[in-house]
């Protein structure tokens, strides 16, 4: 495996797609990209997130951008192309792109729920076609291979320890950090709610003023934080707080790894994937309900040794999944079809 071609959305620092073309040079790899947004930035204007309009024009739109990555494809000639949500990808594109090689996917969102921003008929049609997949929950594996999928892995996300490193104050200036959006389900206002009163300190979008119905969380956020603002956030306080999106109840997110990388202890929701990342009260602490996390808060808070070696213990497990170690995985796998592939043709030779 040389040339590796990386199908994403954008190539903003901390991107998936972005992480991973670093990942895939420092492993050796010839790495090209190729993103939908500089091929088709009409798909990223706001009036198409409208859900009508957004039916209407999203499949003339990106044939045309199929076609330029086709291009690119012929030109790079990639022994593998990881594609990165595949939700612009035409299904004749991924059996264009098996002429070259191999062709993996990672599914950052659940392509198996009904939102349009997720899935597709495009995204449904290509299920059978990967060489394999790629996906952050166990559950979903199962649910990929029920809907055709060949090849499904589990493939948790990682550590960038590039951006993402200790970065302790001294005396840190909140109890509990949550860098997060609003969330339309309003689960992480009640969380929020439940330890309002502790030094909170609060980064996501507007809509935590303009969206948010409870009084005590209005005016708390201090906006957007970029990539590699977050060291710094979360070294300002003395426990990162991480609370799932519902898409992520079946498995995790990427704050599974930025907090922990920062050597700041994880207080996160529970989930059953988690919990097998980052072993509970060892390596992380976890709540399942809003009156068990004010618990664990104000215990935690009492105990700054155990929030110490806790901490300590989840910034050591961090280090064991980087995304070099995500890149072998996938380089191993890869390895490992083709090798069947070949003995497959051997035999028929024979």
């Amino acid at each position: 495996m040389k040339k590796v071609l990386i199908v994403g959305d954008t190539l903003e620092i901390g991107r998936t797609e972005e992480v991973y073309g670093r990942g895939f040079s420092a492993f050796g790899c010839e790495v090209q990209h190729f993103t939908w947004k500089a091929a088709a930035p009409s798909l990223y204007s706001a009036s198409l997130w409208d859900k009508v309009a957004w039916r209407l024009a999203w499949q003339p739109l990106a044939k045309l951008a199929n076609q330029k990555l086709l291009d690119i494809a012929n030109q790079f000639q990639p022994d593998l192309t990881l594609v990165i949500s595949p939700r612009l990808i035409n299904p004749d594109s991924i059996l264009a792109l098996q002429q070259h090689g191999l062709v993996f996917v990672f599914f950052t969102d659940n392509p198996v729920d009904a939102h349009h921003t997720h899935t597709n008929s495009w995204v449904e049609q290509g299920f059978t076609l990967w060489d394999a997949a790629f996906i952050w929950s166990q559950e979903l594996v199962e649910r990929l291979i029920a809907n055709g999928v060949k090849k499904a892995f589990f493939h948790p996300f990682c550590s960038d320890v590039e951006y993402h490193f200790p970065k302790k104050q001294a005396n840190p200036a909140y109890d509990v950090t949550f860098i997060g959006n609003w969330d339309a389900s309003r689960k992480r206002e009640q969380y929020l709610k439940a330890i309002a009163d502790y030094r909170l300190g609060l980064w996501g979008s507007n809509y935590w003023n303009s969206h948010c119905k409870e009084p005590g969380l209005k005016g708390l956020s201090q906006g957007m934080c970029s990539y590699t603002e977050i060291p710094e956030i979360l070294g300002s306080a003395k426990i990162g707080l991480n609370i799932l999106r519902p898409q992520n109840e079946e498995g995790h997110n990427i704050r599974t790894y930025e907090i922990p990388a920062t050597a700041t202890l994880m207080l996160s929701e529970r989930s059953e994937v988690l919990v097998n990342l980052f072993a509970e009260d060892k390596e992380a602490v976890y709540f399942s309900n809003p009156d068990e996390l004010r618990q664990k808060v104000q215990y935690l808070l009492q105990n700054p040794a155990l929030i110490e070696s806790i901490a300590e213990a989840g910034y050591k497990k961090a280090l064991e999944n980087t995304i070099s170690d995500r890149v072998t995985e996938i380089a191993n796998l890869y390895q490992e079809i083709i090798f069947d592939q070949n003995s497959q043709v051997q035999n028929i030779a024979l």
